[in-house]
C-alpha cells in the first residue's frame, strides 16, 4: 500500500514516501543513499510491479519551485531509484515538429537540472540526474522504428516521461496504424518500451502524454458541449482541431487498463465529453486528472493495484455502470451516473470502485442556498483561446456538499440548438471529505455524487 503523499520538505529531509517502492530497477528510500544488494537473494525476488505516473498538464517545472509540481518530479526521481539510480529518458513525440520535439526535451533535460540545483546539490554535490531526451518524434519515426540505437536508448533507461501536444503523433509513431483497415501493428520501438515497462521501468505523461497510456479508446479532441450535442468520430490518426468529440478506437500505448482517460480535467471542464465517449464506446469507468496533478497507479494489472493523487487538485472518476442512457429522441442525454472526486491523501480501488480518503473528515454542512453556475462545463473562448470559469462543475459538486441542500444544477454557457443542464444529486450513498493536503492547504473530496446531464426542457 502507497503511504499518502507529504510535502517537498519532507521528501528532502530523508524521510521514506513510499513503503513499497518499485522492485528490480534498484529504486530507494528518500535519502537516496547507495544501496547494498551484494546479499540479495534474486531468487526471492518478486515480480517487478508496474507504475504510471499520469500529470493532468499545467505541470510546474521545478524552476518556478511550485511546490505540488517539484513534488511530482521528486516523486518520479524516488521511484526510478533517485539520484544516483534514476535514468530517466524523455520522449516528446507528441510535439508538433521534430524541431519542436528537440527544443522540448532540452526544457525536461533542464527541468532535472534545476530540480537537482535547487533541491538536490547541497545534499550530493558530486551527483548528477540521469537524464536524455529519446530523438523519436513526428518527423523522424518511420525511420527510427527499428533503430538499434534508439532501442538500446530505451533499454538503457528505468523511467520514462511522456510530454505533451498531440497524443495522436505518439500512437501514429510507436505503430504503424492502417486508417483505412482500422488496424495497428506494433513496431521495435514500441516493443522496447512496453518491454521495459513490464520490467519494472517507471512510464510517466503530462496532459497528451497521460492521454495516451490508456488502452480503452483515446480522446483525441472536442469540448463537452459539442460532445452532448453531436456524435463522436472515430479516427485512426490525428484529428482536425475544431470542437467536436473524436477519438481512436485503436486507444493509446496501453498502460493504462482502468477505463478511459484525460487530461486539462476539471479545468476545461471535459466532464460531457468523457460521459458522452463512454458511453459512445461502452466503457463504465472514466478517470479525468485535473492540471499539476498526478493520478499515480502502482502494482498496476495486478489484484492489488492502487491509485493515489499527489499534486495541486484532483481525479475526477465517472462509473457509468448504473447509469440510463436516453439516445433515441432527438438529443442525448444521461442519469445515474456516479461521481468520485479524489485529491491528495487519498486512494481508489478500480477493482471494487471504493474510494478511501485517510485522513479526512465529513465536510460540515452549512446553510445557504443550492449553488449553481451558468457556465458548467467552461466553455473555452474562441477569441482567446481559454477555458472560462475553470473547475466550474467540481467546485459546483463541492459547493452542493458544503450545503444542506439536497441537489444543485449547472447549465451549458452554450444554448444552441440546445442548452445542456447538469443536475448534482446526494444521496445516502453520497459521502463528502475534507482535510489539508501536504502543504496545509484545504482539499475537499467526495464519493458516488449521482449526476445527471439533459438538454434544459
Amino acid at each position: 500500500m502507497v503511504a499518502s503523499a507529504t510535502s517537498v520538505d519532507s521528501l528532502l529531509s530523508g524521510q521514506a514516501l513510499f513503503s513499497n517502492p518499485p522492485n528490480g530497477l534498484g529504486a530507494i528510500d528518500y535519502g537516496w543513499l547507495d544501496s547494498d544488494s551484494s546479499n540479495s537473494d534474486e531468487s526471492t525476488t518478486p515480480a517487478p510491479s508496474k507504475t504510471l505516473i499520469l500529470v493532468g498538464g499545467g505541470w510546474q517545472f521545478p524552476e518556478t519551485q511550485d511546490p505540488y509540481g517539484v513534488s511530482i518530479y521528486l516523486d518520479i526521481l524516488n521511484r526510478a531509484g533517485g539520484v544516483e539510480g534514476a535514468k530517466i529518458g524523455i520522449f516528446t513525440t507528441a510535439s508538433s515538429s521534430g524541431e519542436r520535439a528537440e527544443e522540448n526535451g532540452e526544457l525536461y533535460v533542464q527541468d532535472f537540472r534545476d530540480l537537482y540545483e535547487l533541491y538536490l546539490e547541497e545534499q550530493f554535490p558530486d551527483a548528477e540526474i540521469d537524464v536524455e531526451w529519446i530523438p523519436f518524434h513526428i518527423d523522424n519515426y518511420e525511420q527510427q522504428q527499428d533503430n538499434p540505437e534508439l532501442i538500446a536508448q530505451i533499454n538503457s533507461r528505468n523511467a520514462f516521461i511522456f510530454g505533451g501536444g498531440d497524443q495522436s503523433f505518439i500512437t501514429e509513431s510507436f505503430f504503424i496504424e492502417d486508417s483505412e483497415t482500422g488496424t495497428r501493428t506494433e513496431t521495435p520501438v514500441f516493443q522496447a518500451l512496453r518491454d521495459r515497462y513490464e520490467a519494472g521501468a517507471i512510464v510517466a505523461g503530462t496532459s497528451a502524454g497521460t492521454a495516451v497510456q490508456t488502452s480503452s479508446p483515446m480522446i483525441t479532441e472536442g469540448e463537452s458541449y459539442e460532445a452532448l450535442v453531436n456524435d463522436a468520430t472515430p479516427l485512426v490518426g490525428s484529428p482536425p482541431f475544431v470542437r467536436d468529440l473524436f477519438y481512436n478506437p485503436l486507444g493509446g500505448l496501453g498502460f493504462f487498463n482502468y477505463g478511459l482517460l484525460d487530461s486539462h480535467f476539471s479545468e476545461r471542464g471535459r466532464q460531457g465529453r468523457i460521459v458522452r465517449l463512454a458511453d459512445e464506446v461502452g466503457e463504465s469507468l472514466t478517470f479525468g486528472v485535473d492540471e499539476n496533478t498526478a493520478l499515480i497507479v502502482t502494482n498496476a494489472d495486478t489484484p492489488e493495484v492502487n491509485m493515489e493523487v499527489l499534486g495541486e487538485n484532483g481525479v475526477f472518476i465517472a462509473d457509468l455502470s448504473h447509469a440510463t442512457i436516453d439516445d433515441c429522441g432527438e438529443d442525448w442525454s444521461a442519469s445515474g451516473i456516479r461521481a468520485t472526486y479524489i485529491t491528495e491523501g487519498d486512494q481508489f480501488d478500480p477493482l471494487t470502485k471504493i474510494a478511501m480518503f485517510g485522513d479526512k473528515t465529513p465536510i460540515a454542512e452549512t446553510e445557504h442556498d443550492a449553488p449553481t453556475t451558468a457556465n458548467v462545463f467552461s466553455w473555452r473562448d474562441p477569441e482567446t483561446g481559454r477555458w472560462t470559469d475553470p473547475r466550474a462543475l467540481t467546485e459546483l459538486a463541492i459547493d452542493l456538499f458544503e450545503s444542506e441542500a439536497v441537489s444543485a444544477t449547472g447549465f451549458s454557457f452554450e444554448s444552441e440548438p440546445v442548452q445542456y443542464g447538469v443536475t448534482l444529486t446526494k444521496t445516502d450513498h453520497s459521502k463528502g471529505f475534507s482535510g489539508l493536503d501536504s502543504l496545509g492547504t484545504e482539499r475537499s473530496s467526495f464519493a458516488n455524487l449521482e449526476m445527471s446531464i439533459a438538454p434544459v426542457q
